[in-house]
């Protein structure tokens, strides 16, 4: 079955886009949320309008996300968690807690997947200095420093 893509679905495609699906993930998936419509003679004229709209939602995009480049360029996270003595941390740093502090930080909503932790891991277990790379757009990355202290004992 055709469709026509009316969201960004990630790792699918984006709005506008015409696609090749299977009628189960049609009608049980794309129809239900509204993600998608079958892709008729009438509708595909619409294909253009839809298009231009993801043309002006990447352009918005790019420009939240340089400015948001510029502010989280440098910039340096602090955390504080419990820790052995050999420095291994009980609870490891998460792309989600340091998702949501460069969110607070910058204004702009960071997604986890956007964190590039892949040669670590999923998370941060040492104490340290880490430098983590951060993937705001497709051709945009950014460089931020996270610190991670043992919290002092009481």
């Amino acid at each position: 079955m055709k469709v026509i893509l009316l969201q960004n679905i990630k790792g699918f495609g984006q709005i506008g886009d015409i696609k090749n699906v299977s009628d189960g993930y049609a009608r049980n998936f794309l129809f239900p949320k509204k993600l998608a419509k079958i892709a008729t003679d009438g509708a595909m004229k619409e294909v253009e309008m839809l298009q231009k709209k993801r043309e002006v939602m990447d352009a918005k995009n790019a420009e939240r996300m340089q400015k948001a480049a510029e502010v989280l360029k440098d910039t340096a996270i602090e955390f504080q968690k419990k820790a052995s003595p050999a420095g291994t941390l009980f609870s490891s740093v998460t792309k989600q807690e340091i998702a949501e502090e460069l969110t607070k930080k910058s204004g702009v909503q960071i997604e986890p997947d956007m964190i590039g932790l892949s040669e670590k891991g999923e998370h941060l277990k040492q104490m340290g200095d880490h430098d983590i790379t951060v993937n705001l757009a497709p051709n945009l990355t950014t460089q931020i420093k996270i610190s991670i202290k043992a919290v002092p004992p009481r």
